[in-house]
């Protein structure tokens, strides 16, 4: 008995020296491939957000934010952004210690036959299979939530574990508690409650110790009380609201921009996060969606993974561990259905606690097949040697020699994340990333007007600015706007936010180069940044020429021809002649049409021509609203050896909604002539 409890104390004291070196391995990774300071995206607003503290974008992330607020201002290590990244790199290295808990616990339940020692090297390679698959490891060196969320997720699987081994009330309220803090961190969380409650009614925990009904509802009411208590945290958000200087922007004195509304509704709405509801699209799911989810899963863990997972549930099968299956095939089951309905940008992020469960069933496939091969290798080699004894020393030898061999087997498998490492290492590597902070070092630098606007069509470039604004204190003066920086028609896309920022009468400056743009206003190089105006001068030649409808999907639709200029007229031969068409169409456009200018001789042979989509990839015709004035640049080039004389300027629309199919605006119209001489 002695012998077995001291055995068992040297199994724990090793598993602890595991875990904890497998955190400073992970951590040392981490830190050695982490971004050093300032970062576009989500990155970039919770390397600020937190730092105030301020509201970060929806659900809000109170925990997070609160634990950034203490880890920036009491951790004295570089810039405020590098410390926010350098909290994703400890929380996920604490995540891997996590994962190898759980892991460890969850192979000593279900396979109690194999070898302790097996079981803490099974153990070890499933969590640090997980701290290098890619996506994990990809937000462990940026400021993000996902490291700190598989943390939670982690912990919350363990606490299910014990629970289900020790019946007690102690370990009960942990779990509820614990899943209330991963509601207030990231609300996923939720998607955990079906696999959890399953798992308590299969292992016969459901209830606690209490066995009346009156007792059951008394446990639960409880239960249910210690969960949403974290959630009171969420109370943070209207309580920043008052500090939080991008809470609401003013442009002018009639253009306000609420992004946070500090009311009961506005609060609702940010924590249920309300502006990703149309993102959920279960009617939208095909195959190119299971072959994306495929794909992620390949990249995370291989094949060889793949096939040791597979192997592992059915170990968990054949012992019939219907309650671990059901926690975490559940689990998995839930977040991967979620993902796959939820057609957001960076949906791969969301598949990390996926990635977690696969790999603790990547470490019981490791232990199966380990304890299988040792076993049998153990007994083909006592086979063959000689009976020198019979008995509890034989038994003796044949568990200590499988108990090695098995452990041995194990280390193996550490091929498996060291693979990994050395495939994914330089992705990941974000240690030389300065490019934002170079950027906008040089952006702000620039003589840029007070008070003016600078206006991207992608959020990620304007939140280093703001990290800039709000931590580094420059040019606090300067406004960053972007497409859905409110969740109006009005800013719906680059081009309706180009219209607010001229209305407002401010300098409007566009932070890198956007040609189809030039559509709505004058763009001017000036420095780094393109100088915005608005078009003030009618065209030289005015028409209204409706062009006839080109129908498409059933639907007509057609734009106005209101007037063209022509610079230079006459022209000579070998030269460009610059031609300007103005347009306006009569209703919103579903196909993003080509326009084109043609010049033709006086016996309709064509001369030269230029056709391009208006709007380029910026502003489409599909992005187009009915009734506003839009200015289409066309450049012509002459040949060398066109012969003098008047040509005529033809213009129109088509669209090619597949290859050699082309649905025009009619056949064009001619607008005009052009001399040459």
């Amino acid at each position: 008995m002695e012998r077995h409890q001291y055995a068992a104390g040297r199994h724990r004291n090793l598993s602890r020296w595991v875990g904890a070196a497998l955190a400073l391995a992970a951590f040392a990774l981490y830190v050695r491939t982490l971004a050093p300071g300032v970062l576009p995206a989500d990155a970039g607003e919770f390397q600020f957000v937190p730092w105030l503290p301020g509201i970060a974008h929806p659900t809000g992330y109170p925990l997070y934010i609160l634990l950034g607020w203490l880890w920036t201002h009491l951790l004295p290590l570089g810039s405020v952004a590098y410390r926010m990244n350098l909290l994703s790199a400890v929380a996920a290295a604490l995540a891997v210690a996590a994962v190898y808990g759980l892991a460890r616990r969850m192979l000593a339940q279900s396979l109690p036959d194999t070898p302790p020692p097996a079981q803490i090297g099974a153990a070890a390679v499933a969590a640090a299979t997980f701290a290098v698959t890619p996506t994990f490891w990809s937000q462990a060196v940026i400021a993000e939530v996902y490291a700190l969320h598989a943390l939670i997720v982690a912990l919350i699987l363990g606490q299910a574990l014990r629970f289900g081994a020790q019946k007690n009330r102690r370990n009960s309220l942990l779990l509820a508690l614990l899943f209330g803090l991963g509601l207030t961190h990231h609300s996923t969380t939720v998607l955990l409650l079906p696999a959890l409650l399953l798992y308590l009614w299969l292992a016969d925990r459901w209830g606690g110790p209490q066995t009346s009904p009156a007792e059951k509802a008394r446990w639960l009411a409880v239960h249910a009380l210690v969960a949403a208590a974290p959630l009171l945290l969420y109370l943070y958000l209207p309580l920043a609201a008052p500090g939080t200087p991008y809470a609401t922007l003013q442009l002018s004195e009639h253009q306000t921009l609420t992004l946070y509304q500090n009311s009961a509704a506005g609060w609702l709405r940010h924590v249920t996060a309300t502006v990703f509801t149309g993102q959920v699209q279960p009617e939208a799911v095909g195959p190119e969606r299971f072959g994306l989810s495929g794909r992620l899963l390949l990249q995370q863990v291989g094949w060889v993974g793949i096939l040791l997972a597979a192997l592992g549930v059915a170990a968990l099968t054949r012992r019939r561990c219907f309650a671990v299956l059901a926690l975490t095939g559940a689990g998995a089951l839930a977040i991967a259905a979620f993902n796959l309905i939820y057609f957001i940008g960076d949906v791969f992020v969301l598949f990390i606690p996926v990635w977690l469960i696969i790999c603790l069933w990547l470490g019981a496939g490791v232990l199966e097949i380990s304890h299988r091969i040792a076993t049998r290798f153990v007994r083909s080699r006592l086979k063959s040697t000689r009976e020198y004894t019979v008995g509890q020393i034989k038994e003796r030898l044949q568990t200590n020699m499988t108990r090695l061999v098995a452990a041995g087997l194990t280390l193996f498998f550490f091929a498996i994340p060291v693979a990994q490492v050395v495939t994914y290492f330089s992705a990941v590597d974000q240690s030389a990333n300065r490019a934002a902070a170079l950027r906008w070092q040089q952006i702000l630098s620039e003589p840029i007007p007070e008070s003016a606007i600078l206006l991207s069509n992608d959020r990620n470039e304007i939140m280093p600015m703001w990290y800039k604004q709000y931590v580094d204190r420059q040019r606090p003066d300067l406004t960053g706007l972007f497409p859905l920086i409110v969740p109006e028609p009005a800013f719906a896309n680059v081009g309706r936010v180009l219209d607010e920022a001229l209305e407002s009468g401010r300098p409007v400056y566009l932070i890198k180069p956007m040609d189809g743009l030039s559509l709505k206003a004058e763009l001017t190089p000036n420095g780094s940044l393109y100088r915005a105006a608005a078009y003030t001068a009618p065209p030289a030649h005015l028409l209204d020429i409706p062009l006839p409808p080109a129908t498409i999907n059933n639907h007509p639709q057609s734009v106005t021809l209101t007037g063209f200029d022509v610079m230079p007229n006459p022209a000579a031969p070998g030269s460009s002649v610059a031609v300007t068409l103005h347009w306006q169409a009569a209703q919103p456009l579903s196909a993003n049409f080509t326009s084109y200018v043609h010049l033709l001789a006086p016996d309709g042979r064509r001369v030269a021509q230029s056709d391009h989509q208006p709007g380029g990839n910026y502003y489409p015709t599909s992005l187009w609203q009915p009734g506003e004035p839009l200015r289409d640049r066309h450049t012509i080039v002459l040949p060398a050896d066109v012969a003098p004389g008047r040509y005529t300027l033809r213009a129109g629309m088509y669209v090619q909604p597949e290859p050699g199919v082309l649905i025009g605006m009619g056949d064009g119209v001619d607008i005009g002539e052009v001399g040459v001489e």
